[in-house]
Parts: structure tokens; C-alpha cells; sequence
């Protein structure tokens, strides 16, 4: 049985919900938008369903339970209580953008799987980590621990699971420390380091990577981790005909005060207090076509987003993939270093 056999879409009828049970042999299918949990369906409100005389032609909508308990993949204790104590036969697995990443059952069954991309994923880390002092002072962002492995390898492991092998480090500040630790460890994956003689901003090292891409290709800073179903990213990217997507993620500020609304002649006219702003933030993830890197001219300072605009000017179609915001982690300040160490459940 693959995880794609107990999901189930919103627009399914609820004969195909039986018809989907029957065919799995299951109790529970799982329904799913865009890769995100919204409901379960168990064989239980099929059988409320029908005894209440319910058109089986309807929408499953009419019979889905809309807040089902996930877990995620470390609260092993949890859903292992949960089995102990109640009769649920099974419970889906949800990573932070709430994407349902696999399904474990009462028995031990542990069903996960991730679709492989196989694309190359290059790291930017030749960055000197100023906001992170006096840490970096001594180690290079790319180093700096997250639990027991540094916030590189955090990174280099989410993407091994979507089949990437292949890795190019473009790096600068204390560049040799981050090849000296990398070249000492067991990893099951290929890096190369690219050097800066000078630095490029986040964007003009690339141009050191002509005729090693010649693919879509992922491009990530190095101080960032991403939560996400990469494999749903990659597909929305194609089903686009993208030139890059951005990975954008949510973002919330609570203004601490009241905010007072006035007319041009100073006169009063309201006031919210604490407001909430929303806002789409740049994660620092991409998925680029290949002709970024070959047509990037030598030895040119140039920042990413610089590189999107051009792009975006000349007609090429730039697209936008949102992910929540607690699936956006960042570590470039001292809190937030905290939060994704809370995150990662990394003691």
C-alpha cells in the first residue's frame, strides 16, 4: 500500500470514498488539498451516512470529519497513547505546512514516502553571518549547530528524502572550515564546493556553476529550513511552466500599540488597537531554470531577487508557492535560533 491510496480529494463522491475503503482495505482515508490535511473519512460516517437514507452521489463534504488529530513525525509517544487508549485505527502524519507526509496505524504500520525530484540543489553559504555574532565569529553560518548536526546538514537531509544527491556549496567567509567539516563526515551524497574570490551577493556566485547544471536546479540559502512537500512544489513549478518560483512564506506582525487613523488636516478618525499585519515574505528558496546560471555574466555582484526582477521584466514567468509560516525557519537571529531548534524537536 502506497500513502497515495489513502488520500482522497474534497470533490470525490462518497460511493468513490466506499468504492476507495473497499479497494485499500482500510478504515480511514485521508482527504487532502493541495497536499494539506482538511479531513478523514472512515468507514463509520459511511455507514451513519447510508443509515440516515444519504445520497451516496454527494459530495464527501456531507460525511468527512473536519478536525481530525495528526501528529508529527517525533510525537512517536504521543500517537503510540493515543492507539493505547482509544479505538483509532490510524492517524496522519502532518509536517509544519501541514502537508500529510505519511499515515501510521494501530498495529505499528508506518506507511511514509516522498516523491522523487532528483534535482540539484545549490547552497549559498559564502554569507559572514554578521546577525549571528559573536557565533559566527568563530564558525561560518553554514556551521552553526541545530541540536547535534549544523543547520547545513539539517537542510542537506530534507532534500535527501526527495531523491537529491547532488549538492553545490558556493562559499566565501571561512569557506575551508565548511569543505574540512563536510570532507570528514560519512554522507551518503555528492558536494562540491564553489569558491568566491570575492564575495558575489546571494545571486552572482552562480555564474561560477556554468557547465555543472543543466537542469531545473533548487537554490536555498544556507541559514534556512523549509518544512514543505518539495515534490508538490517541483509539480506546481512545471504544471506553471515556470521560469523561477519563489517559495514565499506567511507572515504575521502584531503591532504592539494602538493604530490611529487620521485625514490629511491631522483630524481624528479612529483608532485599532494592536492590529495584525499579513504579510508574504521571501523565504530564500527558488526553483530555477537552468539558463539562469548560463546566461549569468562572470564576476558580477548580484543578489537573487535582483535576478528574478530582470527576469520578470524581460517576460519570463516568475511564480509564487506559500507555505505557512510555521513552516518557514529561519536561524539569522538569536530567537529565532531557539524557535527552530523547537521545531526541529533538536535537543
Amino acid at each position: 500500500m502506497q500513502l497515495q491510496d489513502l488520500l482522497i480529494t474534497e470533490q470525490a463522491t462518497v460511493k468513490e470514498a466506499i468504492e476507495q475503503l473497499e479497494r485499500v482495505r482500510c478504515k480511514v482515508v485521508y482527504v487532502v488539498k493541495d497536499k494539506k490535511l482538511l479531513a478523514s473519512v472512515s468507514d463509520g460516517d459511511v455507514r451513519r451516512y447510508i443509515l440516515r437514507a444519504g445520497d451516496i452521489e454527494c459530495s464527501i463534504s456531507q460525511i468527512a470529519y473536519y478536525s481530525p488529530r495528526a501528529f508529527r513525525e517525533y510525537e512517536r509517544e504521543a500517537w503510540q497513547e493515543l492507539f493505547q487508549r482509544t479505538e483509532m485505527y490510524s492517524v496522519p502524519i502532518v509536517n509544519l505546512n501541514e502537508e500529510i507526509i505519511g499515515v501510521v496505524f494501530k498495529n505499528g504500520t508506518f506507511i511514509k514516502e516522498h516523491e522523487k525530484i532528483g534535482l540539484p540543489v545549490v547552497i549559498m553559504a559564502g554569507g559572514k553571518g554578521t546577525r549571528l555574532h559573536p557565533y559566527t565569529k568563530i564558525l561560518p553560518k553554514a556551521l552553526i549547530p541545530i541540536g547535534e548536526l549544523p543547520i547545513s546538514e539539517h537542510i542537506i537531509q530534507r532534500f535527501l528524502e526527495y531523491g537529491c544527491s547532488q549538492y553545490y556549496m558556493i562559499v566565501n567567509h571561512k569557506g575551508a572550515m565548511i569543505q574540512s567539516y563536510f570532507n570528514n563526515i560519512d554522507k551518503a551524497y555528492d558536494i562540491r564546493f564553489i569558491e568566491e574570490a570575492e564575495p558575489l551577493g546571494t545571486g552572482g556566485g552562480l555564474s561560477l556553476l556554468k557547465g555543472s547544471i543543466e537542469q531545473d536546479f533548487i537554490l536555498t540559502n544556507c541559514d534556512i529550513l523549509i518544512d514543505a512537500d518539495y515534490s508538490e512544489i517541483y509539480r506546481i513549478h512545471k504544471k506553471k511552466h515556470n521560469f523561477i518560483t519563489m517559495v514565499l512564506s506567511e507572515y504575521e506582525v502584531q503591532i504592539p500599540y494602538g493604530v490611529v487613523q487620521i485625514d490629511q488636516d491631522n483630524n481624528y478618525g479612529g483608532v485599532t488597537e494592536k492590529p495584525v499585519l499579513h504579510y508574504l515574505i521571501n523565504t530564500g528558496v527558488y526553483l530555477v531554470n537552468e539558463r539562469v546560471i548560463t546566461e549569468m555574466p562572470r564576476d558580477t555582484v548580484m543578489d537573487f531577487p535582483d535576478i528574478v526582477e530582470n527576469y520578470r521584466k524581460s517576460g519570463e514567468k516568475i511564480g509564487c508557492y506559500v507555505v505557512k509560516q510555521s513552516a518557514y525557519m529561519d536561524m539569522g537571529q538569536f530567537e529565532e535560533l531557539e524557535k527552530m531548534k523547537e521545531k526541529l524537536h533538536a535537543q
